[in-house]
């Protein structure tokens, strides 16, 4: 099997050809809004820090932005950033251009003089490397080189028998011709994770399943907090599911029954198909 994708020089093909309009900061967010919404092929992401960070917050925000940068998806990017923030946007693009060749620019909103001229300047920035992704051609590409990411919507009494197992059915049927999944959202394996690490493929991955959830009930008890006090959702209940146990059980089906190969902490890339 073979799917249409665009060729990029470090890493896997990507199915879409985006512009990404990527803060610093929380404060550089709505400008970068404003200009995804003025430029056709452009998105943006929200994000909420990069001010006055520990030293641990700024290591995962930066793991987090130049992972979107990496983003096999993303052509090129246009950041932007305040000019106070802990990592300022020039900096930011160095880290970037230092991991890939892929287009790279950024503003400043008091470098340049505020808000205005910079949704001006980076609105001309993205749309010149719109049209420069525009002439792109799609290519076919084996189906091993896809990578899927596999998410939950709202969950209710039918995803564990529906939604969630026809998602883990294609993964199953992806993973068989070679190709590759992922899925996040730990919080949703609590009470279930016993049933996901059957499918580790070694003992120390089993371990690392098990791990994660205690680690992360440990984490909210220390603070004098329960996690399953906010699952399930109301909207959960309403959908007909009672406790975290139940919920889990089923949001876990959408990850397929393969061996499960590798377990990351939060934005750190693959290293295995």
């Amino acid at each position: 099997m073979e799917f249409y994708g665009y060729r990029r020089k470090e890493g896997r093909p990507g199915i879409r050809n985006h512009v990404l309009i990527l803060p610093t900061c929380a404060c550089g967010s709505e400008s970068c809004r404003i200009v995804a919404s003025q430029v056709r092929g452009a998105v943006n992401i929200v994000f909420n820090t990069g001010c006055s960070d520990v030293a641990a917050n700024t290591a995962m925000s930066q793991k987090v932005l130049t992972g979107f940068a990496l983003n096999p998806n993303v052509y090129g990017v246009v950041i932007i950033g305040l000019g106070c923030e802990t990592v300022p946007h020039a900096k930011l693009r160095e880290k970037i251009q230092a991991l890939t060749s892929k287009p790279v620019v950024s503003f400043g909103i008091q470098e340049e003089g505020g808000t205005l001229k910079t949704i001006e300047k980076a609105v001309r920035a993205a749309r010149e490397m719109a049209a420069e992704a525009g002439m792109q051609q799609k290519e076919r590409f084996d189906i091993s080189e896809l990578l899927m990411g596999i998410e939950c919507g709202g969950s209710d009494a039918t995803s564990g028998i529906a939604s969630n197992p026809a998602v883990g059915n294609l993964s199953d049927r992806l993973v068989d011709l070679g190709a590759s999944t992922i899925m996040s959202e730990s919080i949703e394996w609590i009470g279930g994770e016993h049933v996901l690490a059957r499918r580790a493929a070694t003992p120390e991955i089993h371990d690392q399943i098990i791990r994660v959830c205690e680690a992360y009930e440990k984490h909210l008890l220390a603070a004098g907090q329960d996690c399953r006090a906010g699952q399930p959702t109301p909207g959960n209940k309403a959908g007909g599911l009672s406790t975290i146990d139940e919920k889990s059980l089923g949001c876990i089906r959408k990850g397929g029954t393969r061996p499960i190969v590798e377990v990351l902490e939060q934005a750190e890339r693959p290293t295995k198909k």
